[in-house]
């Protein structure tokens, strides 16, 4: 699993099995703890939590953080090892992406409220697809036709506003 330091997930290899709701909540613990490790001892490169029958290991890189869930006896060198280029991979693209997101926080404020909604979706708990779809209802218009570019319209921005908090119970 990856997450990002504010404890987003960002992908994922578990099986269909283990549902998004704890997967979720798992990002926001990863990056809580972490959050608190490094403040009480500088930063953090690794973190190894060990229990009877399974053993997390998580790795830290620039802004994210990789979970690894494993048998009780792996052997953290070779995990290490085999870490190496996934977290180098990582940081490639959070290299690459630091361009995006700063043109995406130049954005209006018609698209900057469809990213704090789409956080918000998130963080709910709730079918991530059923509220978009309720918010876009709503609002008249779907969320993915905003970006970066898409001008603030006032209406569209009190219809999008009035929508979230509708179907979120939140004002934005």
């Amino acid at each position: 699993m990856v997450c990002d330091q504010d404890g987003q997930l960002v992908a994922h290899a578990f099986p269909p099995t283990i549902d998004a709701g704890t997967i979720d909540r798992a990002a926001a613990a990863v990056s809580e703890r972490a959050t608190a490790l490094q403040a009480a001892l500088g930063p953090v490169a690794t973190i190894d939590l060990r229990y009877t029958n399974s053993r997390i290991v998580v790795k830290a890189t620039g802004r994210a953080r990789v979970l690894f869930l494993c048998a009780p006896s792996i052997n953290l060198q070779l995990l290490t090892m085999s870490a190496i280029g996934v977290l180098r991979q990582i940081e490639r693209l959070e290299a690459s992406a630091a361009p995006a997101a700063r043109a995406a926080t130049e954005g209006g404020q018609l698209y900057r409220a469809v990213q704090l909604i789409e956080g918000l979706i998130r963080q709910s708990g709730g079918d991530q697809v059923k509220l978009r779809g309720q918010i876009a209802l709503k609002a008249g218009f779907t969320l993915d036709l905003m970006d970066a570019d898409t001008p603030d319209d006032p209406v569209k921005l009190q219809g999008l506003r009035a929508a979230a908090r509708a179907v979120l119970g939140q004002d934005i």
